[in-house]
């Protein structure tokens, strides 16, 4: 009988063992850029036409570092 109740006890204990393992989570790598530089003075060309705005460039982050995206007229729809 206390064979059965250690049996019964050491089933139960390795069901909630394996039911609540799946509760463990590993936190999430926090990756942190630096911060990017100062925007560059650019020279707006004329406009191509008056259907077109100028989008001013900015850094992006490429793999490792920032790289700047020259600024460019856009067509308005």
């Amino acid at each position: 009988m206390k064979a059965d109740t250690r049996l019964v006890t050491l089933l139960a204990t390795g069901l909630l063992i394996y039911l609540f393992s799946g509760c463990v989570v590993s936190p999430r790598p926090v990756v942190v850029r630096p911060a990017p530089p100062a925007p560059r003075v650019e020279v707006i060309p004329r406009k191509p036409s008056p259907r077109h705005v100028w989008v001013p460039g900015e850094h992006r982050w490429r793999k490792s570092h920032y790289v700047w995206v020259p600024g460019h007229y856009r067509r308005v729809r």
